[in-house]
């Protein structure tokens, strides 16, 4: 969750709902959802019976455990492949999963090395540009007015 947290955006209340969560509940889910691999669906709902864990929850733990298989849910990949990041629900996920797929055979077709490209990896990748750009203009911003300036145009 943690990891989680740093990748999207700061909820403290699913932090709280995983903390009160035992050990022994979150191996036994967790085995159940692995072993349900490669059906993703299947993975997330058996994932998402925890208090506290949504479809971009479990798309973090899947991600962790198969990344080959399932992407994160972060909100930067599904604006770039979804143009939507405000539904965060398995309908979603799923479609989001399958633009991934798609993309990640397109990256192996391209590479002339025959490098595999997984879904995480086209996931990592949008996330990436998105942070960059965001991070980019938040250094850039705020030094487009020299403070103190009063230039006028002159007139000829």
């Amino acid at each position: 969750m943690q990891w989680k947290l740093t990748r999207g955006k700061f909820r403290p209340r699913l932090l709280n709902f995983v903390s009160s969560l035992d050990d022994s509940s979150v191996q036994s889910v967790s085995q159940k959802a692995f072993l349900s691999l490669p059906d993703i669906s299947k993975a997330i709902s058996e994932l998402t019976v925890l208090k506290g864990v949504g479809p971009a929850t479990a798309s973090a733990v899947l991600a962790a455990y198969a990344p080959e298989t399932a992407p994160f849910m972060s909100d930067e990949a599904m604006v770039a492949a979804l143009g939507s990041s405000k539904d965060y629900s398995l309908k979603q996920y799923l479609l989001l999963v399958e633009k991934l797929q798609s993309k990640s055979k397109v990256g192996e077709e391209l590479s002339s090395m025959g490098d595999s490209f997984r879904p995480s990896d086209v996931e990592r990748a949008l996330w990436s540009s998105a942070v960059g750009v965001k991070l980019q203009s938040s250094q850039t911003a705020p030094d487009n007015k020299i403070k103190g300036s009063n230039k006028r145009k002159r007139k000829h």
